[in-house]
């Protein structure tokens, strides 16, 4: 049985982003020992081609569920998202199956290291969103008589997926587990419990965000063990340059280096590699910078 695998995915259009996490992984040292695989959710003949020249293994993970498949409304990248639960029996040959998003890239292997170090507990790895970085995972919302209701995105997918009241009461405050990186043990069994609430969700509940509901229910609800790892391992910002060392690094001290950079939410930079933002280097000079790999290195 092999021992780790990095498994991302996407789309045609997502085929430069992919790309960059493959040189990015086979850039750091060691980088050629690790396993990658990519699932198709709509790449070109030429762009699986292009992939398996170079090593990575390219799967149709298919929909999984017929649900999904029902309500995707020709959405056919969503197949990804579905297919994030099910990693267990798409690759049954691996000890460890690692998930980064089809919009991360990487500058190191500790994230790597971290979540296979967990995985080999029998412990879900991932990062929550409560943390330093997030300066709001919840929502207050005031009512008449002074009242207020706790409300966060994973409370607000549970009631959309039309969860009972007494589960999606205890979501409330409870941090989102950020779905974007992550490892398992292939014979973890909390993959079973994935599939249990993502049969659920997928009812009434948003396709896009049922893995991630179902990631946060298995370990809120069902107790199931997981750890929490540093948000180096899934990096979202506020960003930070460190200029003498020429990569990303953490916004606080001790700045240590961001392992897996993850461009969620910066749509006009996964369009567009020369698009910039403004970011802080590390003596805190506003400098304009592009997040993107390939405006890297």
């Amino acid at each position: 049985m092999e021992t780790i695998l990095i498994v991302s995915g996407g789309d045609s259009k997502y085929f430069d982003l992919l790309s960059e996490l493959l040189l990015s992984l086979r850039r750091i040292p060691n980088g050629d020992k690790y396993n990658l695989a990519f699932l198709d959710g709509g790449l070109l003949a030429n762009q699986k081609l292009f992939f398996t020249n170079n090593g990575v293994v390219v799967v149709d993970p298919g929909w999984r569920h017929p649900l999904a498949e029902k309500r995707c409304r020709g959405r056919n990248h969503l197949k990804i998202n579905i297919a994030k639960l099910h990693l267990d029996k798409i690759f049954p040959t691996y000890k460890t199956i690692i998930w980064l998003d089809g919009d991360t890239w990487l500058q190191n292997d500790q994230a790597i290291k971290l979540l296979t170090m967990v995985a080999k507990k029998n412990k879900f790895a991932i990062v929550s969103q409560a943390s330093r970085l997030q300066d709001k995972h919840i929502e207050f919302r005031s009512w008449i008589f002074g009242l207020v209701s706790l409300r966060n995105i994973l409370y607000k997918n549970a009631k959309r997926a039309g969860l009972p009241p007494s589960i999606i009461k205890k979501l409330r405050a409870k941090p989102t587990l950020n779905a974007g990186s992550y490892a398992l043990s292939v014979d973890a069994p909390h993959w079973e419990r994935f599939r249990f609430w993502q049969d659920i969700a997928l009812k009434k509940g948003r396709l896009f965000t049922s893995d991630q509901l179902a990631m946060g229910l298995t370990v809120y609800e069902d107790k199931m063990p997981f750890e929490a790892l540093p948000d180096i391992c899934n990096y979202m910002g506020p960003w930070r340059w460190c200029t003498k060392r020429k990569l990303f690094i953490d916004y606080f001290a001790p700045y240590d280096p961001v392992s897996v950079v993850h461009l969620a939410g910066q749509d006009h930079m996964r369009d567009d590699d020369k698009y910039v933002i403004e970011i802080h280097d590390e003596d805190d000079n506003k400098i304009k910078k592009s997040l993107r790999y390939s405006s890297i290195y």
